[in-house]
């Protein structure tokens, strides 16, 4: 080898403005992918959140509506045996759980509906149990004619009585749900959204 001869060089040295723009870029490419996956989770963990609160709220309303119908049908197959009225309510509070007619929650009105030789109705009988102030949706006790609401002018038939058991029950999420659901309709957040369950069992 010649010493003379010109050394050629093999690389070129990187300037550092380029080194810092190829850095910032790799930086980018390796970060977005990363950024947007957790975007992602967070939107599916408050769905499914979201989700799982709903579930709740609606299995508890599910459970409540069938304790509520068990115990109207109770309730109006005693009265119609001949138990009285508040020996029929009575057991209608003992065989429900205790959530429905505690702390001031549900309402059981037992009414019997008799109709004369003149086909007028008219309520005999009437014993309500609970803390909640519901009026009976029939009528009230010694309603008459047009006073007393029925399904069909064919019950009871003349000279006969029909007995009716009627249960309340304010119903409220135990969740955030309903308060969102209150944001959303713009009615703020401290209220609970509160729905009345009712039913009527006909015996």
């Amino acid at each position: 080898m010649n010493p003379s001869l010109p050394v050629k060089l093999t690389s070129e040295p990187v300037a550092p403005l380029a080194t810092a723009l190829h850095a910032g870029k790799m930086r980018r490419i390796g970060g977005g992918p990363m950024g947007q996956a957790l975007m992602e989770l967070a939107m599916i963990v408050v769905i499914l959140a979201v989700m799982v609160m709903a579930m709740a709220d609606y299995g508890r309303l599910f459970v409540t509506r069938q304790m509520m119908v068990v115990t109207s049908r109770e309730g109006a197959n005693l009265a119609a045996r001949g138990t009285t009225l508040s020996n029929a309510v009575s057991a209608m509070v003992a065989a429900a759980p205790a959530m429905l007619f505690t702390n001031g929650y549900g309402t059981i009105i037992a009414s019997a509906v008799t109709r004369n030789n003149s086909g007028v109705a008219t309520v005999t009988g009437q014993v309500k149990c609970g803390a909640t102030n519901y009026a009976s949706r029939i009528g009230n006790l010694n309603a008459t004619g047009n006073a007393v609401v029925l399904p069909t002018t064919q019950l009871p038939s003349s000279n006969q009585t029909l007995y009716v058991t009627e249960v309340f029950y304010p119903y409220a999420p135990a969740t955030p749900v309903g308060n969102l659901l209150n944001f959303l309709r713009g009615q703020g957040t401290n209220t609970t959204t509160t729905t009345l369950l009712y039913d009527v069992t006909f015996f």
